[in-house]
């Protein structure tokens, strides 16, 4: 495989070793040599780890017995995880958001929404909200995120299980599909007790004024 112009970070998905290297050297000492050898180089990070996550059909053997074209799951790789919710109270929706890595908030931001017609999606603006800050905030820091949700259309609207009906739901869509490189998502269960869906929920109401006791 040929790699023209300037590269930041290369990805080997076969290879000696595998992984993202942010020089040639390394990525061409993994795959010098190495049979079947498959490696990409881009300018971004956001780029690179995104092409580390795709599937790819290989050959591999199972049992003693070949299956061809059989996918393969690779574990995506992210660089925080973030989770992101919105609260809705008296006309107004708020956001909040945290980026998580090694299971400890690094980053949290919220805020109430300033668009008052969109405050007729009620708590939702604040989902959509808080989602989009999150994926600025990614872009900003050249990160590539896993996004936790609770409410099913933040993922649906996107992948187009769900139909965007209003300018505010198509709006978001065009976002993040424009955006498609820096995230993924993953739906959490809202009020479940898990750990950092509750950190955000109590951030989206505290910037409300809510009480969070």
């Amino acid at each position: 495989m040929t790699i023209l112009g300037k590269k930041n970070y290369y990805v080997v998905k076969r290879g000696s070793r595998i992984g993202i290297f942010n020089n040639w050297p390394e990525c061409q000492a993994s795959v010098k040599g190495y049979k079947g050898a498959m490696f990409k180089g881009f300018e971004t990070k956001a780029e690179a780890l995104e092409w580390q996550a795709q599937k790819d059909e290989v050959s591999i053997t199972i049992a003693g017995s070949s299956k061809a074209n059989e996918q393969v799951n690779q574990e995506s790789v992210v660089d925080f995880e973030v989770y992101t919710d919105g609260s809705y109270s008296n006309g107004r929706y708020s956001y909040g958001y945290a980026f998580i890595k090694d299971d400890q908030v690094v980053f949290e931001s919220n805020g109430v929404g300033e668009d008052l017609e969109a405050s007729s999606m009620r708590n939702v603006a604040g989902e959509i909200a808080a989602v989009r800050h999150a994926v600025e905030k990614a872009k900003t820091l050249d990160v590539r995120i896993r996004i936790y949700h609770d409410y099913s259309g933040i993922s649906h609207w996107v992948n187009g299980d769900w139909q965007a009906k209003n300018k505010f739901t198509q709006a978001y869509v065009t976002f993040m599909r424009a955006h498609h490189g820096l995230y993924e998502f993953k739906k959490v269960a809202g009020h479940s007790g898990d750990r950092f869906n509750d950190y955000v929920d109590r951030l989206a109401k505290e910037a409300l004024g809510l009480s969070t006791k």
